[in-house]
């Protein structure tokens, strides 16, 4: 009897369960921000892949397309060894996770400005020509390879700040 008290609270026969636990966004921002980095390191790759290998960069520029593919395929594994590493209940120190997205951060800094390169000496030789769509394309992969930029940025302050182990 006195386990049922405990556990359950019961008040005058009728037996009331403990509280819900209530969705905490402190405990799942981390995950959250991985996802999203792995989405837009993603959409990242999707875009820059045609331009990349229709318009010559890899013959021109083959040292801008390795460190393109560096910064969006390799952060893609990390974030998906890390987001495996959480589900199965491993801990990677807060600090090691802080460098990963500062070091993202920066490639994908460089690579966006690479892209920026890139795209003013394409525009001279496709200005008017049937390929400006992939123009198009590596000028959207610029936007959002600073919008990774900023979000790898964010996580690494917030992590470090946090000093919560991922």
């Amino acid at each position: 009897m006195s386990a049922e008290v405990e556990n359950g609270k019961e008040e005058g026969g009728v037996k009331q369960q403990g509280k819900k636990k209530q969705f905490n966004i402190k405990e799942y921002w981390p995950v959250g921000i991985k996802v999203l980095e792995l989405l837009v390191s993603t959409l990242c790759l999707g875009l820059i892949y045609e331009p990349a290998s229709t318009l010559g960069l890899g013959k021109s520029h083959m040292h801008h397309i390795g460190i393109m593919y560096t910064a969006f395929t390799g952060y893609m594994v990390i974030n998906c060894v890390l987001l495996i590493s959480k589900a199965i209940g491993d801990r990677i120190p807060y600090r090691t996770v802080s460098l990963f997205a500062l070091i993202g951060s920066a490639l994908c800094l460089v690579t966006g400005i690479l892209l920026i390169v890139d795209t003013a000496n394409k525009i001279r030789e496709y200005a008017y020509h049937s390929n400006t769509y992939r123009l198009d394309m590596m000028k959207a992969c610029i936007g959002i390879a600073f919008v990774d930029v900023m979000l790898f940025a964010a996580d690494a302050v917030l992590t470090f700040k946090s000093q919560n182990d991922f």
